[in-house]
C-alpha cells in the first residue's frame, strides 16, 4: 500500500480519538455536570468531587479503550454466545450417576477373592525347586 493513501483507510480521529470516543466524552461531561447541578443532594463540596467523579467514569473507560486493545462490543459478543453455548457447566452437584453394580452378593465375591489367594504358588512365580 502506498503510504501517501494509508490515511484514507483510517477512522476519523480527532487528537487521537475517534467520533464515537468524543461523543462519550461529552456525555460524561453533561452527566457530570447534570448530576451536580439538579441531582446531587449533598452540600457544595462533596457534590463537586462526586460529579468530577461520575463524569470520569466514562472518560476513563475512553482513554482506556484508546490505549489498549480493548474491544468491549467482541467482550459482550463472547459474553452472550459463551451463556447461549449448550456444553457451558452449571454450578452444583450435576445429575445423579448410577454408580457401579454388583453382579454377586458381596459375600459370594469375598469367598471368591479368598480361594484365589490361596491357589497362588508363589514357587512358581520366582522359578523356584523345592
Amino acid at each position: 500500500m502506498n503510504i501517501a493513501y494509508k490515511h484514507l483507510d483510517a477512522k476519523l480521529r480527532i487528537a487521537d480519538l475517534t467520533v464515537g470516543q468524543w461523543m462519550g466524552l461529552f456525555a460524561g461531561l453533561i452527566a457530570g455536570m447534570g448530576y451536580g447541578t439538579y441531582l446531587s443532594p449533598f452540600g457544595q463540596m462533596l457534590t463537586l468531587v462526586t460529579a468530577i467523579y461520575i463524569a470520569g467514569i466514562p472518560i476513563a473507560a475512553i482513554f482506556l479503550a484508546s490505549f489498549s486493545e480493548f474491544d468491549f462490543w467482541l467482550l459482550v459478543r463472547s459474553a452472550v454466545r459463551w451463556r447461549r453455548l449448550d456444553g457451558r457447566y452449571l454450578p452444583g452437584p450435576g445429575t445423579p450417576t448410577p454408580g457401579y453394580r454388583l453382579t454377586a452378593p458381596p459375600d459370594e465375591l469375598r469367598h471368591a477373592e479368598r480361594e484365589r489367594v490361596a491357589e497362588l504358588d508363589l514357587g512358581a512365580l520366582w522359578e523356584t525347586e523345592r
